[in-house]
């Protein structure tokens, strides 16, 4: 492998330039704000409740139009930072989102009671009177069910469909804040300019998510028509799913990255779930490879061939991109190779493969998924793989990937760059040890492909 120059300079100047056009918003935002609730409020002419109040449901509403943004998986976003890290942002951006909700209606109420005279309970009241406040008092209600509902799932370790239907009460939400904000908020009916402006950042968000989340899609399953060609049982608790179309030729992805899918099966088709590409694509189609973990991936060995399949992506910043140097580590628990798999191939097919090498966990040699496949490769490329088996006792290497196996098998481990997938609490044993060990924590790599993160 030869990491292109040109390339990472590139990713790191877009990656300040997107958060330099994030934050500029926060500075319109604050400078309409300025030239006149801030002006009132100097002058005494406008109570500090009305004016902070105003502030805040501005601040609310566009870290809410953000959420959307990340939720659009728009490609020029996603490969920058990559699906779960924009998902940790967008849980973060979410909490504060709900607390500049929250403080909007009582600063109103406090300041405009002051300036009417009324009590505060009173003057909520008299809110409720307004055209279109009770429509943003309902998106209120449906945001906080969506955060309250996500925190316990999140702690409940619920599943993954159960937070996806409940965060789909934001598309109602979102469509019901814009009418009184027009009708009754003091910047934007004040000001035109600012009131073009705002319409703008809605018709920018709902273009993303237009063209991102639901019209580029609904293309691919158009233009490949994709197709469930046949399942094949790599051990006994994984499944390699095989999806055919048209015109794959015209369908790209790097090694590591995932996508997620949607089977038009009885039962199965009102979920979406992620899954890694196990192997790159080719003229032929794609291929999942799944662990059988929970009600929908116990029933993916059952699917019909033929069965109609919605693909989303290519997503995720997992790949070969991220290496800085020449020598590669690759650490792998369970179905955590999937990634790593297709990584590998993409690196054999390089001209100037690197020294690599794979650190593969499981319980046992059953266990190994994909094995003849990376056996394989590594005769193509130079890999050297080392299977721990956590409960084989005839296993040449047993127990787990810990400091020991890691100084002793991968003695230059300092000099690699290291590509980590597997269970989370495997990942964050194993970078815990490799930050002990004094590796840096640029060179070690990994993503937890999913958006549901906790």
């Amino acid at each position: 492998m030869n990491p292109n120059p040109r390339v990472r300079p590139f990713r790191a100047l877009r990656r300040p330039l997107v958060w330099s056009l994030w934050l500029l918003n926060f500075v319109v935002i604050g400078y309409f704000w300025a030239s006149n609730s801030g002006v009132a409020l100097i002058d005494g002419s406008l109570p500090p409740g009305i004016a902070f109040g105003r502030l805040a449901g501005l601040l609310a509403t566009f870290c809410a139009l953000t959420q959307f943004v990340l939720m659009s998986r728009g490609a020029w976003l996603e490969p920058l930072f990559g699906l779960d890290r924009l998902a940790r942002f967008h849980r973060l951006n979410g909490y504060a989102t709900l607390l500049l909700m929250l403080s909007h209606p009582p600063l109103l109420a406090w300041g405009y009671g002051t300036l009417e005279g009324r009590g505060f309970f009173a003057q909520i009241v008299e809110f409720w009177g307004f055209p279109y406040v009770i429509l943003a008092e309902i998106a209120l209600v449906l945001f906080c069910t969506t955060v309250g509902f996500s925190i316990y799932i999140a702690r409940k370790h619920l599943k993954f469909e159960t937070w996806y239907y409940i965060h789909l009460m934001n598309y109602a939400a979102i469509a019901l804040i814009p009418w009184h904000q027009l009708t009754h908020g003091g910047e934007l009916t004040s000001n035109p300019l600012f009131r073009t402006y705002w319409v703008l950042i809605y018709s920018f968000v709902a273009l993303n998510m237009l063209i991102w989340r639901f019209g580029l899609p609904l293309y691919r399953f158009w233009r490949h028509g994709f197709t469930v060609a046949k399942t094949v049982a790599e051990g006994p608790r994984a499944t390699s799913v095989y999806i055919t179309g048209k015109n794959m030729s015209e369908y790209h992805a790097k090694g590591g990255q995932f996508v997620l899918v949607r089977y038009f099966q009885k039962g199965l088709w009102w979920q979406e779930h992620p899954f890694s590409l196990s192997q790159l694509p080719n003229k032929v189609g794609i291929r999942n490879t799944v662990r059988q973990l929970g009600d929908f991936t116990n029933e993916i060995p059952n699917l019909k061939p033929g069965t109609k399949v919605l693909v989303s992506g290519p997503y995720g910043a997992f790949t070969l991109d991220r290496a800085q140097h020449h020598k590669l580590l690759y650490i792998a628990g369970g179905i955590g190779i999937t990634p790593i798999r297709s990584m590998l191939e993409e690196q054999s097919l390089n001209t100037q493969s690197s020294d690599s090498i794979l650190l593969y966990a499981n319980r046992d040699n059953k266990d190994i998924a994909l094995k003849s496949e990376l056996e394989a490769i590594a005769h193509k490329t130079p890999l050297h793989i080392h299977h721990i088996l956590s409960d084989d006792p005839s296993a040449i290497e047993k127990g787990f990937v810990d400091k020991e196996k890691l100084q002793r098998l991968v003695p230059d481990l300092l000099e690699r760059d290291i590509f980590l997938c597997g269970p989370p609490p495997m990942m964050k044993g194993v970078i815990e040890t490799l930050t002990q060990l004094g590796v840096d924590r640029k060179r070690i790599h990994y993503e937890q492909f999913s958006l549901h993160v906790r």
